[in-house]
C-alpha cells in the first residue's frame, strides 16, 4: 500500500491536511495564526508553564472505540504528532451555546484574575474531567486537582480559587467529550490512515510515519541520519530555541508492537512508544516506588507524551529515571533491519552525551528487573521545588537482604558525573556485610573519591557531594527502621 503525502488530523471538528514544511510547525503556531484561535496562549515555548495546553484524542489510545482525550503543550508538539489526531482547543469546549462546566465552575468560583493561564488550565481541567468520569468517580479531590494541574502556573497566585473549582464540577451532570464529540465516521477514517505510512519529503524536508516496525526498520537503513521523535518532549524545547533543526524526522507513533508494556515473574519490557503516563500506571501496581517517583517527575501535559525510550536516549547525567533503570539491571533492545542485539545500560553510555546506537538501528524496548520479593528499593530526587524541577541529585538503590546481611547491592548516583554513575565500588563493599549505619558511613566517607559534580546553577560541588553522602545516610535510615535487628 503506497504511503501517504500528507498529515492529517481534526481541530475542534474541523479536518486539515498538511504536508512539506508545514509538518514541522508547532501546533500552537497553527492554531493561533492560521485558524485565528488565540485562547492557546504561548509564553514559555518550553512546555513548562502551561499556558498552550490543549486536549488532544489519538486513536492509538482509543478506549471502547471512542478517543481519549489528555491534555499536552501545543507549544512543543510538531503538526505531524497530530497524525490521525483530533485536538479540542478551549474555543472548542463549549456545547453549543453552553460553556463546558469546567468554564462554569472557572467563572462561578471567581478562578481568573490576568486570564492569560485561564485558558490552559481550562483544558487541563477537563483532562482531569475526562480521568475522572472514565473511572466513574463522582468528583475531583483537592488531591487530585493538584496533581492533575501541577503542569499549570498562574503567576497572579490564584491557586485556591482554581482549585476550588475543580472540586465543584458536578460530574454526575457531566458529559465526556468522547460522549459529545463521538464520530463513527472520524474513528474510521482515522483508523485506516493510521493503517498507512506517511511520507511527506518535499522541499528538503523528510517527515516520515511508518505504520508497523518491519516499515520503520527499513526506512531506519535506508535514511541512517533520521531523527527519531517519540513525543517531543525534549526535540521541541530544542527546536524552539534554536538549538536543534532537524528537516528528516520519523516518528514511531503509529508502530503499534512498540506500544506495549509486557512483563514475566522477573522482567518488564517497555516499548519505546509507551508514554510515561502508561508506565506510571503500570507502576503503580508493580513497582510502587517507580510510580512514586513518576508521579513528580513532569508534569501531566509532558507525561502524556514522553516516552521511557527517549528518557534513557537522552542519556542526561541528571535524568530521574536512569538511576532506576540502572539499579534495576535495565537494557536496551536495539534492532535494525539486520537483526536484533541487547545492550546493559551501563554500557550503552560511553560518556557525556555519547550512546552506543548505530546509525540503522532503532531503541525498540527497554527492559529493566522487577524487585524481587524482600528487597528494597528506594529512589531520591533532590530539587529546589517537588514538581516540574531539575534534579540537583538522584539517588536509586535496590538492596537484596537475608536479616540485615546484603546478598546483593545496586547504587546509582545522576547529577555526579558526565553521565549517570553505578556505584560498583560501594556495591562491592555492601555486598556480603552486615547492613548497618557504620558501614554506610564508612562509604558514604570515600564518595570524594568516586563521583565528581560540578556546580551550577542548582548547586555547587560541595553541596551535591553532601547531598550524595545525606541521601544515602537517608536511605540506611528508612531501611533500617524497616529490618528486624
Amino acid at each position: 500500500m503506497p504511503a501517504r503525502s500528507s498529515v492529517v488530523f481534526r481541530v475542534n471538528s474541523r479536518r486539515f491536511e498538511v504536508s512539506g514544511r508545514d509538518c514541522l510547525r508547532t501546533l500552537s503556531d497553527f492554531l493561533r495564526h492560521d485558524l485565528a484561535l488565540p485562547g492557546t496562549k504561548v509564553v514559555c515555548a518550553e512546555g513548562d508553564c502551561g499556558a498552550c495546553t490543549v486536549l488532544v484524542g489519538g486513536v492509538g489510545d482509543a478506549v471502547g472505540g471512542r478517543l481519549r482525550y489528555k491534555a499536552v503543550n501545543s507549544c512543543i508538539l510538531p503538526l505531524y504528532a497530530l497524525d490521525a489526531c483530533h485536538v479540542i482547543t478551549v474555543e472548542g469546549l463549549r456545547d453549543g451555546d453552553r460553556l463546558h462546566p469546567v468554564q462554569t465552575a472557572l467563572v462561578k468560583n471567581h478562578a481568573t484574575q490576568c486570564g492569560y493561564c485561564t485558558p490552559g488550565l481550562a483544558c487541563s481541567m477537563t483532562a482531569l474531567v475526562e480521568e475522572a468520569l472514565a473511572e466513574g468517580r463522582q468528583a475531583i479531590s483537592e488531591k487530585k486537582a493538584r496533581n492533575g494541574l501541577t503542569g499549570n502556573l498562574c503567576r497572579c497566585t490564584g491557586y485556591d480559587s482554581i482549585l476550588k473549582a475543580a472540586q465543584s464540577i458536578p460530574l454526575p451532570e457531566t458529559h465526556s467529550l468522547s460522549e459529545r464529540r463521538h464520530d463513527q465516521d472520524l474513528m474510521r477514517e482515522f483508523t485506516q490512515l493510521r493503517g498507512r505510512s506517511v511520507a511527506v519529503e518535499s522541499g528538503g524536508v523528510g517527515v516520515f510515519i511508518p505504520a508497523t516496525l518491519d516499515d520503520a526498520l527499513h526506512l531506519k537503513k535506508r535514511l541512517p541520519d533520521l531523527k527519531i521523535v517519540g513525543g517531543s518532549t525534549d526535540t521541541g524545547v530544542l527546536v524552539n530555541k534554536g538549538l536543534e533543526k532537524p528537516a528528516r524526522v520519523m516518528s514511531l507513533a503509529h508502530v503499534q508492537e512498540l506500544r506495549q508494556v509486557r512483563k514475566d515473574a522477573e522482567w518488564a519490557e517497555v516499548g519505546a512508544a509507551v508514554t510515561l503516563d502508561a508506565l506510571e500506571h503500570f507502576a503503580e501496581a508493580e513497582v510502587p516506588e517507580l510510580g512514586r517517583l513518576l508521579h513528580v517527575f513532569a508534569s501531566p501535559q509532558i507525561k502524556n507524551r514522553a516516552t521511557l525510550a527517549g528518557n534513557a536516549v537522552n542519556a542526561s547525567p541528571i535524568g530521574d529515571l536512569i538511576p532506576f533503570l540502572l539499579v534495576s539491571d535495565a537494557e536496551l533492545e536495539l534492532r535494525s533491519a539486520d537483526g536484533v542485539r541487547r545492550v546493559a545500560l551501563d554500557a550503552f553510555y560511553q560518556g557525556y552525551k555519547k550512546i552506543d546506537l548505530r546509525p540503522e538501528e532503532l531503541v525498540t524496548a527497554v527492559r529493566f528487573r522487577l524487585p524481587a520479593p524482600g528487597s528494597v528499593t528506594r529512589l531520591y530526587k533532590a530539587s529546589r521545588r517537588k514538581d516540574l524541577d531539575i534534579a540537583a541529585v538522584a539517588f536509586a538503590v535496590r538492596l537484596e537482604l537475608e536479616g540485615r546481611r546484603v546478598r546483593g547491592a545496586r547504587l546509582a548516583f545522576g547529577g555526579v558525573a558526565p553521565t549517570v554513575l553505578r556505584m560498583k565500588e560501594i556495591e562491592a563493599q555492601w555486598t556480603g556485610a552486615q547492613f548497618s549505619r557504620a558501614l554506610v558511613e564508612r562509604s558514604a566517607a570515600g564518595l570524594p573519591a568516586l563521583v565528581a559534580p560540578i556546580s551550577d546553577v542548582r548547586g555547587s560541588k560541595e553541596f551535591r557531594l553532601r547531598l550524595c553522602r545525606n541521601l544515602m545516610l537517608k536511605f540506611a535510615a528508612e531501611t533500617l527502621a524497616g529490618v528486624p535487628a
